[in-house]
């Protein structure tokens, strides 16, 4: 976790620039995946600019990762929040709104994180459930 001196900063990254980050990234990734996922298939969305790479990073590392992508369901422009992963959570969580914002610009109605885990309601107390995935393994 960074000293409460390293300055966090939180950034979207342009196509070109994913190869020169992505061992760093991935690895922060691979843990969101959910099942049927996998890491190059991201990396393909992200390559053809359906998905967007955000980064939270010090000044000697990524700190935290995430991929978004912009959808539109029953009329409603969504920006999902498809992974997240990372270390320091406090450090960068409140960078969020950097990502809403942008989205707004694009035209979004709505956030949503679809594949969200339950600890991420607890800290993302402005977004609400609306829905719950019921899984059985078979």
């Amino acid at each position: 976790m960074p000293s409460s001196a390293e300055k966090v900063d939180f950034t979207g990254l342009t196509a070109n620039l994913i190869p020169t980050y992505w061992a760093e990234v991935e690895p922060l990734l691979k843990p969101a995946l959910t099942s049927g996922e996998t890491i190059q298939t991201v990396l393909g969305h992200l390559m053809l600019r359906t998905a967007q790479l955000w980064i939270a990073a010090t000044p000697d590392r990524i700190e935290a990762a995430f991929v978004t992508e912009i959808y539109v369901r029953g009329g409603t422009k969504y920006c999902n929040i498809w992974l997240a992963g990372g270390r320091g959570l406090n450090n960068w969580i409140h960078h969020l709104g950097t990502i809403e914002a942008w989205a707004k610009e694009q035209g979004c109605d709505a956030m949503i994180v679809e594949a969200a885990r339950r600890g991420w309601q607890r800290i993302m107390k402005d977004y609400k459930v609306k829905t719950v995935a019921l899984t059985k393994e078979l």
